[in-house]
């Protein structure tokens, strides 16, 4: 029974350390490419793979064009309103007004 234990436990710890080294390699590969920087005197970057990559996934943009918008203005006319009759809906399931006391309803 220790045995099974023990090799458990001896399993956890190494994904543990796994796990631990992946993501400290991630976070460093974020710090050195945020940080990535050459001399002053240096052009051409064609020999370093970081800038070659950031380069290559960078989208060119396109200028957008604008398009001209003119406001029209036209004369409206108001007209007379229109007449509605009077209408009335009858409720047909009305049987007697609510009661007075509303402790007995």
């Amino acid at each position: 029974m220790l045995g099974k234990f023990t090799t458990s436990h001896m399993r956890s710890s190494w994904r543990v350390l796994l796990s631990v080294l992946c993501i400290s390699l991630i976070m460093l590969g974020g710090v050195l490419s945020a940080t990535h920087t050459h001399s002053q005197g240096e052009i051409s970057h064609q020999d370093c793979g970081l800038c070659v990559t950031a380069h290559m996934a960078i989208q060119v943009a396109v200028s957008v064009t604008q398009v001209c918008v003119a406001q029209v203005f036209t004369r409206v006319e108001a007209s007379q309103p229109v007449a509605r009759t009077q209408f009335i809906p009858q409720f047909a399931l009305f049987s007697r007004p609510p009661p007075a006391d509303w402790n007995r309803s």
